[in-house]
């Protein structure tokens, strides 16, 4: 059975913390986080456009898992304009899709940047053109997470909810 998890949102929202937090809630070799900066920003070091080659390669990485029984989670900005069709094939090839959607502020996502560990690495001004605000997926009901959730929580609402797909015997961590 694959499960695919998809964590949206603007930068520095808290995706990548969740993702991986929620990856060591698993057995080792049981869940792959696929970061959609890795692969864009750092494998390809390409600008974040429409038909970039991170598109693809996101979502073999995402297949690959997927087919291997995984519990695959996609997570980054993922503009629902360049990513949105993407996101919607690997939706319909996974036995179950989940899909969770930041939707912080401007103002809280530079709060948060400035207190990370990453806040030398791009500046506010930088992060306003990444910015955009609530974008739904048309094909998915996603989770909106506000900033009234605190890391715990979001962890804990996605772990469960992958659990609630079905008995995963090595959701337990070694």
């Amino acid at each position: 059975m694959s499960v695919l998890v998809v964590v949206r949102g603007n930068s520095a929202s808290g995706k990548s913390t969740a993702a991986l937090a929620v990856q060591q809630r698993f057995a080792r070799g049981a869940c792959l986080v696929v970061p959609q900066d890795v692969v864009r920003r750092q494998m390809l070091r390409e600008p974040d456009t429409a038909g970039a080659a991170n598109i693809e390669l996101l979502e073999h990485i995402a297949i690959f898992g997927l087919a291997r029984g995984l519990v695959v989670i996609v997570e980054g900005i993922l503009n629902a304009g360049r990513y949105g069709s993407m996101l919607e094939r690997l939706t319909a090839a996974a036995d179950h899709a989940l899909h969770y959607c930041f939707d912080l502020t401007f103002e809280e996502t530079v709060t948060r940047h400035i207190g990370s560990s990453r806040a030398a690495d791009f500046s506010p001004e930088q992060m306003a053109e990444w910015y955009h605000g609530w974008q739904p997926l048309s094909f998915a009901d996603e989770i909106r997470i506000d900033a009234s959730w605190g890391p715990e929580a979001i962890v804990d609402r996605i772990h469960r909810d992958i659990l609630a797909c079905g008995e995963r015997p090595e959701s337990a961590v070694e």
